[in-house]
């Protein structure tokens, strides 16, 4: 014959029966054994002899027996890791985290008459202890992630400045501080490498040599702030006037270069030289005065008035000059 006693007390769960005062009827031997006690000593007492349980506790033991009662159904309550419903400390668990045993419970009626209810009690603490450190091995993940984005943030940020500084200090060395054009530096390496460009090719391009007018006298006797306002004017007249691809250069006080590529003829040079003659030859409002400037140019051409840096550069002075001597406000072309 079945022994059904033997059953329950070999199954891992806690089973009690009692009524809506709490006082027990029946405890089984896991019961017993999770709470140092003596199942025949304890028949008739009330559970709160066994348990101090908190008013809270007390309050939703009662809710969950009259719900089980009344709807004639099991009720649950489902601990999750920070609760529990008996502080049952003897846990199976050998090295737990919690100081009570986390349990899920279902209260079934049991003697509707009698007002009686089962309670089954789960052992749930390796799986709240899991999940508790699925938590916490979350939340250091979480801490982990944060501290990385926060370090590439700052990678980033160093990044940028580094960029920014770079970008700083190639444009100090390469380009002029009062115009923005650029300088004698990178003039040299943009007419390096069109030379070696148009080396094979058979391609030409000019080398133009601006020098203003007179511009002594007018920054001697208005002052070097004005110069200065004169020579920013004339930069940006300059830039406008002639193509992206060209390069615009200060090269030294009142001297501008300009390097034009891919000319197919001399008049090109001629009629570029005069734009830039009649753009410079407008008055320049300064201080509520009208000022008036001009511009002579000197002309040389690749490959036909030198193949190197100085040679080009030097011919087209020496064609600013005749200009000069030819009465300024006008351009010569190397020859």
């Amino acid at each position: 014959m079945i022994n059904c006693e033997k059953i329950i007390d070999s199954i891992n769960v806690g089973i009690l029966i009692v009524d809506t005062d709490l006082n027990i009827y029946y405890i089984n031997k896991w019961f017993a054994v999770h709470n140092n006690i003596e199942a025949e000593h304890i028949i008739g007492k009330n559970l709160l002899s066994l348990f101090e349980l908190t008013s809270e506790r007390l309050k939703s033991l009662q809710r969950h027996i009259k719900a089980a009662l009344t709807l004639n159904s099991p009720s649950f309550f489902t601990a999750d890791s920070n609760d529990y419903l008996f502080p049952v400390k003897n846990s199976m668990t050998t090295k737990s985290i919690f100081e009570f045993m986390q349990q899920d419970v279902t209260i079934m009626p049991y003697n509707l008459e009698t007002k009686q209810v089962t309670i089954l009690i789960y052992d749930q603490t390796g799986l709240m202890e899991e999940k508790s450190r699925c938590h916490k091995e979350s939340e250091e993940l979480a801490k982990a992630v944060k501290i990385a984005n926060a370090t590439i943030r700052k990678l980033e940020t160093a990044k940028s400045k580094l960029i920014k500084q770079k970008d700083i200090i190639y444009k100090q060395a390469h380009y002029d501080h009062l115009t923005s054009l650029a300088n004698r530096t990178l003039l040299n390496q943009r007419l390096q490498l069109l030379m070696e460009n148009n080396q094979y090719s058979g391609k030409k391009f000019g080398v133009l040599f601006l020098d203003l007018d007179n511009f002594k006298e007018i920054n001697d006797s208005m002052g070097h702030d004005v110069g200065d306002m004169i020579l920013i004017h004339v930069a940006k007249t300059l830039l406008l006037a002639t193509r992206k691809t060209d390069t615009v250069a200060r090269f030294g006080g009142d001297e501008f270069i300009i390097l034009v590529d891919e000319i197919e003829e001399i008049k090109t040079l001629e009629h570029i030289a005069q734009k830039l003659i009649d753009a410079i030859h407008q008055p320049i409002r300064i201080h509520h005065l009208d000022i008036n400037i001009t511009m002579s140019i000197g002309i040389s051409l690749f490959p036909d008035s030198g193949k190197d840096f100085n040679q080009l550069i030097k011919n087209a002075d020496l064609a600013l000059y005749l200009a000069k001597e030819s009465g300024r406000n006008n351009f010569k072309i190397f020859s």
